[in-house]
């Protein structure tokens, strides 16, 4: 357990050590080519967040929920018994959230 607490302190402090380090070396040029907007050369035309509809990306984030852990966790099915009753609790756990993006009305696609 201690080397355990040690390996997580070294690496808490390399991490804070290498983004104070970037920071401080990096070089800030701030000219107006530099920190506009780049859409394959041409001028953006509005603003860049109006083009990307949020509930798109919602519905990317449930795919990834709810398609890959199922597919991920279908290993641990084919394992052993406590395996296999671990794998029902996780998938009753991914209904429910499945259940209660229904019961808000987040899968419904409205443009």
């Amino acid at each position: 357990m201690l080397s355990l607490l040690i390996v997580f302190s070294i690496t808490l402090v390399l991490l804070v050590v290498f983004y104070v380090l970037n920071f401080v070396l990096s070089i800030k040029d701030m000219e107006k080519s530099k920190v506009s907007t780049f859409e394959c050369g041409f001028v953006s035309v509005g603003k860049v967040q109006n083009s990307f509809s949020i509930h798109f990306f919602i519905m990317m984030i449930m795919f990834v929920i709810f398609d890959l852990e199922i597919v991920m966790f279908l290993g641990i099915l084919f394992s052993d018994f406590s395996s296999f009753v671990g794998f029902f609790f996780v998938f009753i756990f991914i209904l429910g959230g499945f259940y209660m993006e229904w019961w808000y009305g987040k899968l419904i696609w409205l443009i």
